[in-house]
């Protein structure tokens, strides 16, 4: 009677202990709140599989944003340029010739403008869109009267060294201009 106390006993433990780590091991996704309101600007993703946020550094009168986002004004185009100054690092996303549209939109890239990773300005820190590899820039909200743009993407970009990089997970809320 005593063993199967003592393994009750030990099992309850080992099962709190469990649940406990599980709990706090959780990591609350700091974009939850942000989500549901529709004019909250946020730009998120992984690169090669780590978080990368948009970032500047302003000054205290000014303040900066990390983001030009240019749509519309008459051309069917679309430029997205998410900036990290902490790191030296850009993204870049270009629609070319044709309105955006709810669903996938075709990512551009030619000799001259280009969708791109940029980690860096050596050449070697630039990776263009591989448009052999899947990709996606999904638009899921285009809101014509506050000018806002919600949508997911993800690609891969190779550079001049044969290096490539991997976008994943990405997701935007940010207003545009014309």
């Amino acid at each position: 009677m005593k063993t199967q106390t003592k393994n009750l006993k030990t099992s309850l433990w080992l099962l709190t202990l469990m649940m406990t780590f599980t709990f706090f091991s959780c990591e609350k996704d700091p974009l939850e709140d942000c989500r549901k309101d529709p004019t909250c600007e946020y730009f998120t993703c992984k690169v090669n599989g780590k978080r990368w946020e948009p970032n500047c550094d302003g000054g205290p009168l000014f303040g900066c944003t990390p983001w030009d986002v240019l749509y519309g004004g008459g051309i069917k185009a679309m430029e997205l340029h998410i900036d990290n100054e902490a790191k030296n690092s850009r993204i870049t996303m270009i629609v070319r010739k044709e309105w955006l549209k709810i669903g996938n939109n075709q990512l551009y890239t030619d000799d001259f403008i280009q969708t791109f990773y940029a980690d860096g300005g050596e050449i070697c820190n630039i990776f263009v869109l591989d448009t052999i590899s899947p990709h996606s820039f999904n638009i899921l909200q285009i809101d014509t009267i506050k000018y806002y743009l919600k949508g997911t993407f993800n690609f891969k970009g190779k550079n001049d060294c044969g290096d490539q990089v991997t976008i994943t997970d990405g997701e935007f809320n940010l207003p545009y201009r014309l």
